[in-house]
């Protein structure tokens, strides 16, 4: 029987399309409320690991984070100049050492190697197949910042990228806005949503996953929410007519995934908290967008954040709010292992809903299993 259950397993991984595995997730019987968050025929270790992406400083020893990245079973890792000194051949070996670590240790689904590569000054890889900033592509219009995009999808997965935190979709509306600046295609809501989705296409066309972000939008609020978090007192009304329409054109055209920020958003009943913890907010997404897709959070270790919220606290808010995947973003990837271990707690005193984590794990794997690097399921063990 073991044997059977062993190699039905196997052929499940190999022979399902990510799609048809998550399908195959989320149509699993709810646990009613009498039963046990352990009582669920989910690996929750293996849950809450997927959905969590470490980062770590450049001066970290591998040493340090080999072993969190394998009890913890972590899904994705948030790569940034000083982890590989912006050259390509350096980045692909770490990504090349990231999957092989994933391999020989029987992770379920290869690990998700993410970057920043928005073009101008945001370019965590210093090549030629960096894009200019967006302000500039815009002018080339969508066919032009498909192309580019192309080139840029392409160079990364050279590289073993698998998922690019780009393109930016906020609409920058407000002079006083500390963050967006440059890294918006413009400041017309028109303008701006083909060329988001041209971008999607173009990430696409070269072979890794786009993100769409800032939701709900950041260009219109004034500050910073790495230094403390902006405010945008902008009517519903406003927001529809403004910023909705860029993240529509980039769900439309296919985006992975969603990236929630920091800003408080009254007017979209985000009340008093920012918009990446407040279930109002992110609930938008799947009932205004239609969006099925992965949610990742902004850096829960934003200065605005961590001034609130210690970064444990911020990841069982965050999960509890919807998002399905987090960027820790701490540097510190012991401090990160305390926010998966938050998170278990969470869970297991009944604070986060089980199957709604197993859920967001789904879509994070099958994200994992559609742009992840080169990655070898381990064979069953064949019991006689």
């Amino acid at each position: 029987m073991v044997l059977v259950v062993a190699l039905l397993s196997a052929l499940v991984l190999i022979g399902q399309s990510p799609a048809s595995q998550l399908a195959v997730a989320v149509t699993q019987p709810s646990p009613s409320p009498s039963e046990s968050p352990t009582a669920q025929p989910w690996d929750l270790d293996a849950d809450i690991g997927a959905v969590m992406v470490f980062s770590w400083r450049g001066s970290v020893d591998w040493s340090v984070v080999r072993p969190l990245l394998v009890n913890d079973q972590i899904g994705g890792v948030l790569l940034f100049t000083p982890n590989f000194g912006g050259n390509t051949a350096d980045l692909k070996s770490w990504s090349d050492k990231l999957q092989a670590l994933a391999s020989s240790t029987c992770l379920g689904h290869p690990i998700l190697v993410m970057l920043d590569e928005e073009g101008g000054e945001v370019a965590n890889v210093k090549a030629s197949f960096a894009p200019p900033w967006p302000s500039v592509m815009a002018a080339g219009g969508p066919e032009r910042v498909r192309e580019l995009e192309r080139v840029n999808g392409a160079g990364l997965r050279a590289a073993g990228v698998g998922l690019n935190l780009a393109p930016v979709a906020d609409v920058r509306t407000n002079p006083r806005d500390g963050i967006i600046g440059a890294r918006s295609f413009g400041a017309n809501p028109s303008l701006v949503a083909p060329l988001v989705g041209a971008a999607v296409q173009g990430l696409h066309d070269g072979g890794v996953g786009a993100t769409v972000k800032h939701f709900p939008g950041l260009g219109g609020a004034a500050g910073d929410p790495h230094v403390a978090i902006p405010t945008d007192p902008e009517s519903e009304t406003q927001w529809e007519a403004v910023q909705m329409p860029a993240f529509q054109a980039g769900i439309a055209a296919g985006a992975d995934a969603v990236m929630v920020t920091s800003v408080y958003v009254p007017g979209l009943g985000g009340g008093s908290m920012p918009a990446m913890f407040s279930a109002p907010v992110v609930g938008k997404l799947r009932t205004q967008l239609g969006f099925e897709g992965v949610i990742v959070t902004d850096s829960l270790s934003m200065g605005g954040i961590g001034a609130r919220w210690p970064l444990p606290e911020a990841a069982v808010m965050a999960l509890a709010a919807g998002n399905d995947m987090l960027l820790l973003g701490n540097g510190d990837p012991n401090y990160e292992a305390d926010a998966v271990s938050a998170v278990r707690g969470a869970v297991l005193s009944g604070r986060l809903d089980r199957t709604k984590l197993h859920e967001s794990a789904m879509r994070v794997n099958a994200l994992r299993d559609r742009w992840g690097g080169r990655y070898t399921p381990c064979r069953p063990a064949l019991i006689a």
